[in-house]
């Protein structure tokens, strides 16, 4: 009788193999990766790979699971409920960063090939979707809180608001896949001073002025 294997021991085996893809779709994209380069760069049997995904649309399945429970914890470690604005901010400066932590650009990289393959596979658009899910919830309640405390202007619309946070974070994975060497802090430090109010030395340029409602 085979000796029975532990579930920390086959959940191990299962990151394993998720690291491995990992690393491997973000060096040759979704189409350029292949279950058998996974196995090769986790170096495991094909049963072993086989045993726990039957496609690479499992894998990315598994993988955008990660990131959700990531960032759940994101989210707890930087919720302050007696300040929303604040806690709008930290979210929006931890998403612009969260794409530079793994070595590299791997991390840009991988979210920029998972979009675009969204773009022609059903199931990993619905993969993708659902790890926005959270924070489709999350972001709205937040921003109209900061509304009621008179941090955020009441006649904006909080969807409006947070698309224009999304696209922020979005957009800076985008330059980190293209340039590892992207200036991050600086580029995050502007994005804090235009989330705070201090980008303008003085008035602000008219346009801006009229669209505020200033005479």
């Amino acid at each position: 009788m085979s000796p029975k294997v532990s579930e920390e021991h086959l959940e191990a085996r299962r990151q394993q193999i998720v690291d491995a893809a990992i690393t491997c779709f973000a060096r040759s994209g979704i189409h350029g990766t292949s279950l058998e380069d996974i196995r090769k760069e986790a170096d495991l049997s094909r049963g072993a790979v086989y045993h726990y995904f039957k496609s690479k649309d499992d894998i990315i399945e598994a993988l955008r699971g990660r990131s959700r429970d990531e960032d759940e914890d994101i989210f707890k470690d930087l919720y302050d409920p007696g300040d929303p604005g604040a806690t709008l901010v930290r979210l929006l400066v931890k998403g612009a960063l969260r794409n530079s932590e793994g070595p590299g650009n791997r991390d840009a990289r991988l979210a920029l090939f998972l979009w675009a393959e969204a773009l022609l596979n059903e199931r990993v658009l619905m993969t993708q979707k659902a790890l926005f899910k959270p924070w489709d919830k999350i972001l709205p309640q937040l921003i109209k809180d900061a509304q009621a405390k008179g941090q955020i202007n009441p006649d904006l619309e909080p969807d409006a608001v947070m698309f224009a946070v999304k696209a922020l974070v979005t957009g800076a994975s985008v330059l980190l896949a293209w340039d590892e060497d992207v200036d991050l802090e600086g580029g995050t430090a502007v994005i804090r001073s235009l989330l705070v109010g201090d980008f303008w030395k003085g008035e602000p340029p008219g346009d801006l002025k009229e669209r505020r409602g200033d005479s």
